[in-house]
């Protein structure tokens, strides 16, 4: 069998799969199994549906994220949960094609309302990113950053206990504390995620969104990775992307499964793991598809 009648019919088995996947989807899906409200929610969203041109992302996602909780966005690859994470600090302002609908709140105030700031909203809300990005700068300009552009210190020294704070609750503070004015390009891939945290942390967030903050990770900087998370959650609101659900099983309190736009299930993330409601979650927790 030549190359190109393989990849024709591995093609066409992919499409057969993806036809399937869709006709299971509109089969089963009715509306999201499990509670998607909580008592005390950080955030709610209402109904929001996000659109890239014509193409609809989100379909009438309705959940809560509870106040000083991990919880775990997961699915299959396109099925997104990245897209409604950038929701929450309005990172899709950023795409000209994209509109969204629905209500996003955080502590009673609707973060689409003409009034709200995005700059000052993705302090309250901060980003890391699936990938480390540290500025081009020193480890201490690097932290520094934004507490300068916000303006949250009145001097070198309330800075300095800044920069140094962010670092211990980062976890990093005792590996570099000896090098802050060296490059922060040359620390390793793990530190340098921890450093992006430690960055996000300066500016006193209330909600940290983490976009696979490990898959580029190797297992032991992964590892510290999730510690830190456990440590980071006595002072924060969390919402985690992740495709490993082993990672997700790990660090959240609670799970919400993502699939073609749609939230099928949410729930405790034992409970999500170990007695799935919904069959899709059942699918694409026992490896079916994803």
């Amino acid at each position: 069998m030549n190359e190109a009648l393989i990849d024709t019919t591995q093609t066409a088995k992919m499409n057969q799969e993806a036809q399937e996947l869709k006709h299971d989807l509109e089969a089963t899906y009715e509306e999201t199994v499990g509670e998607v409200l909580c008592e005390n929610p950080k955030i709610r969203t209402e109904n929001v549906d996000v659109f890239y041109d014509t193409n609809q992302a989100i379909h009438n996602v309705t959940l809560d994220v509870g106040r000083n909780e991990v919880i775990a966005l997961i699915g299959p690859s396109g099925c997104g949960k990245s897209t409604y994470l950038r929701c929450l600090n309005r990172m899709n302002d950023t795409i000209d094609i994209c509109r969204i609908s629905g209500k996003i709140i955080l502590d009673g105030e609707d973060i689409y309302h003409k009034s709200q700031d995005p700059v000052l909203l993705r302090a309250r809300v901060g980003m890391v990113f699936q990938k480390p990005n540290p500025f081009p700068k020193s480890i201490y300009d690097n932290v520094a950053y934004g507490p300068r552009i916000h303006g949250l210190t009145k001097n070198k020294a309330e800075l300095d206990e800044l920069v140094e704070r962010s670092l211990v609750k980062a976890g990093l503070f005792e590996e570099v504390k000896d090098r802050l004015q060296a490059p922060a390009t040359g620390l390793s891939g793990g530190q340098q995620q921890r450093l992006c945290i430690a960055r996000t942390i300066a500016v006193k967030p209330e909600v940290i969104l983490m976009d696979e903050p490990a898959s580029a990770l190797d297992p032991i900087a992964t590892a510290k990775i999730e510690e830190l998370i456990a440590e980071l959650k006595e002072n924060f609101t969390i919402v985690i992307v992740t495709h490993s659900m082993q990672q997700a099983a790990r660090v959240s309190q609670r799970t919400a499964y993502f699939h073609m736009g749609r939230l099928i299930e949410v729930g405790d993330t034992n409970q999500i793991f170990t007695n799935p409601q919904h069959e899709l979650t059942e699918k694409y927790i026992t490896g079916r598809f994803g």
